[in-house]
Parts: structure tokens; C-alpha cells; sequence
């Protein structure tokens, strides 16, 4: 996960199983998921095992900041799979020295209360929908090692 490769990739998606790091690949081009592609991935490809892929890209108009764009998960991906998620992104983030994480979202299971908990905050409230940011300026928040052992960080 330290890899300074991750830092050259401009978009990319990181895989979380049962509770561990699986990958983190490079894209050749951002996955802007959408509402139809969500609904196929529920009725056609749906995630029976404990497992969380989650896309970002940094955008060429803000190239200090990093855009979560989309994130797979099925009714069996636990809480701390998806918290595994978001900390190796805040990892790629860090390599990347990037400023903020941002995000829309739009799954209701995904709570205000929760993101407040792990440190996003709403974000463009004049918007339609619910968006969060991240920021970091430099100071990115240690990650526990218990947390870092499943990250596969030395």
C-alpha cells in the first residue's frame, strides 16, 4: 500500500475483503458511476461476500483534491469493510498529498451522523443532494494499528 505507483495514478479503485486489503489497481480513465449502473449492479451483479470496491479519481480541475466516485457493496459487506475502504483511500490520499477527499452521497444507509463520526463534513450545502469533504492541508490523521495491520502497512 506504499507504493509510490499509487501516487502517480490519477484514478484507481481499492478493494476491501473480508475485512482486509485485496488490491489497489490504477484506471486508465475515472468510473463516474451513475444511478442505472448502481441498479445493475444490484439486480445483475450483485456482492453476496463481505466485500467493498470503491472508485476514485483526482480531478483535472482540482488537482489537490481526490473524488470518491463510487462505491460497490453488497447486503453482506460489514461496517468495518466499508471503514477499511475509506482509510486506504485517506492512505492513497496521503501518497497523493492530497488536500480533501470529496463525495456525494447517495445511499440512505450511509448516514450524516456516521461520516461526521469518521471525520467528513457536509460539504456545498446549496447543492442538490448530500455532499461530504474530507480535508486534510497536510495533516493527515493517523491510522491505529490494528487497522494498519489489515491495510498491510508496515
Amino acid at each position: 500500500m506504499g507504493s509510490p505507483q499509487i501516487a502517480r495514478w490519477r484514478s484507481g479503485r481499492i478493494v476491501i475483503e473480508d475485512g482486509w486489503l485485496a488490491s489497489v489497481c490504477g484506471r486508465w480513465w475515472p468510473y463516474r458511476g451513475s444511478f442505472a449502473q448502481a441498479f445493475l449492479d444490484m439486480r445483475l451483479r450483485p456482492l453476496r461476500q463481505d466485500r467493498c470496491e470503491l472508485y476514485y479519481h483526482q480531478p483535472w480541475s482540482s488537482p489537490d483534491f481526490l473524488a470518491l466516485s463510487y462505491i460497490r457493496s453488497g447486503p453482506a459487506t460489514t461496517l468495518s469493510t466499508f471503514y477499511l475502504a475509506t482509510l486506504a483511500l485517506e492512505e492513497v490520499a496521503k501518497l497523493k498529498r492530497s488536500s480533501a477527499i470529496v463525495c456525494q452521497v447517495t445511499n440512505d444507509r450511509i448516514t450524516d451522523r456516521l461520516f461526521q463520526r469518521w471525520g467528513w463534513q457536509q460539504h456545498c450545502l446549496d447543492w442538490p443532494g448530500r455532499h461530504f469533504i474530507k480535508r486534510f492541508y497536510g495533516n493527515y490523521p493517523p491510522i491505529p494499528a490494528h487497522w494498519k495491520q489489515r491495510l498491510r502497512i508496515n
